[in-house]
C-alpha cells in the first residue's frame, strides 16, 4: 500500500521580497508587509505606499523614514487564516542577520503547533529572496511538498546572489552601514558602492562590498562582471532587476539588455522595487537577483 504524498504548501514571504506583482498574483504568494514610518505616520509597504509615493513623501524632507518589521502577532494572524484547512505553510524570509522578521515568524509558528508551518531563512534579501520564493511557488504549483521544495530553494541560493547600488549614500550613513569619513570621501569622489550579501563564514547573510563605480550606470558593468565571474559567460541565467524612481527604470532596461547579450537568459524580469527597501538605500537604487541555470521545476 503506497503512502500518499504530502500536500503542496502555501508560500508566504515578507515585504522585503522583490517580485513582480503579476507573479505574486499568479502563484498566490502571501506577502506579510513591513511598515514604513515617517515620524508618527505609518504606511504598509507595498499596500499603502509604492516606490513613487515613497519618493514623493521623502521629498517633503521633514523627517527621515524608518521601517518596522511584522510582529509575531501579524504572522500568527496570517498563519491561522491560511492554515485553517490544514494546508502546510512554507514561510521564506530575509536574512536573520538583516532583520528580526524571520524570528518573529518562528515565534508565531511555535505558538501554532497544530499547524504545519516551516519557516525558512533565505540568508538574503530583495530580488535574491524573490528568486527563492518564486522557486518555491513554482514547485508548489506542481504539487511538490515542503520537504521536496527546500532542496530546490537551497539550490537557487547556492547558484546566485544579489547585487545592488544606490545614488545617495546618506541612507547608508544613517543606517550605520558606512562611517562618516568613508561617506564624505565617496561623495567627494562621486563613488557609488556596489553591495552584495555574503555567503561565507561569519559574514553570511550580511551586506559586504562587491566593488564601486563612478556612477549608477557604470555600476551596471560591475554587476555584469560579477555575474559572469559567478555563473560563467554564456550560461543559462534567471534574473530579476528592480528599480526605484528616475533614472533607475531606464538603467534597469540597460542592465537587462547587457544580460541578454552576455547570457542565455531563460528568465528575465524588471519591476519597481518594494518601497520599504528605499528606507535603507534611498529611492534611486537598482538591484538584481540572479541564479545560474533553468528553473528546477
Amino acid at each position: 500500500m503506497s503512502t500518499p504524498s504530502a500536500p503542496a504548501p502555501i508560500i508566504v514571504t515578507d515585504g522585503t521580497c522583490d517580485l513582480p506583482q503579476a507573479l505574486v498574483d499568479q502563484y498566490a504568494i502571501h506577502v506579510v508587509p513591513l511598515r514604513i514610518l515617517f515620524g508618527s505616520e505609518s504606511y504598509l509597504s507595498g499596500v499603502e505606499m509604492d516606490v513613487n509615493q515613497f519618493a514623493e513623501r521623502l521629498a517633503v524632507g521633514d523627517v527621515h523614514p524608518t521601517s518596522s518589521q511584522p510582529t509575531m502577532h501579524d504572522f500568527q494572524e496570517v498563519y491561522t487564516q491560511l492554515g485553517a484547512e490544514g494546508t502546510p505553510i512554507l514561510s521564506i524570509h530575509l536574512s536573520e542577520r538583516l532583520s528580526g522578521t524571520v524570528n518573529a515568524a518562528r515565534q508565531a509558528a511555535e505558538k501554532l503547533p497544530d499547524l504545519a508551518i516551516t519557516v525558512w531563512d533565505s540568508l538574503t534579501i530583495s530580488a535574491a529572496l524573490g528568486l527563492q520564493v518564486l522557486t518555491a511557488a513554482r514547485a508548489a504549483a506542481q504539487g511538490y511538498s515542503t520537504e521536496q521544495i527546500i532542496p530546490l530553494v537551497e539550490q537557487t541560493y547556492a547558484n546566485g546572489n544579489l547585487l545592488f547600488s544606490l545614488d545617495d549614500l546618506s541612507f547608508l550613513l544613517r543606517g550605520g552601514r558606512i562611517g562618516s569619513v568613508r561617506y564624505h570621501v565617496a561623495q567627494t569622489l562621486n563613488i557609488r558602492p556596489v553591495i552584495t550579501v555574503s555567503k561565507s563564514g561569519s559574514e553570511t547573510g550580511t551586506y559586504i562590498s562587491a566593488g564601486r563605480a563612478r556612477s549608477l550606470e557604470k555600476a551596471l558593468d560591475v554587476f555584469v562582471k560579477h555575474i559572469a565571474a559567478d555563473v560563467g559567460e554564456g550560461a543559462k541565467l534567471r534574473a530579476m532587476t528592480f528599480h526605484g524612481v528616475d533614472p533607475t527604470p531606464d538603467l534597469a532596461d540597460i542592465l537587462n539588455h547587457k544580460l541578454q547579450q552576455m547570457f542565455d537568459c531563460v528568465f528575465l524580469e524588471k519591476a519597481p522595487s518594494t518601497p520599504v527597501l528605499g528606507v535603507h538605500v534611498g529611492p534611486k537604487a537598482i538591484d538584481i537577483g540572479y541564479a545560474a541555470g533553468d528553473w528546477p521545476v
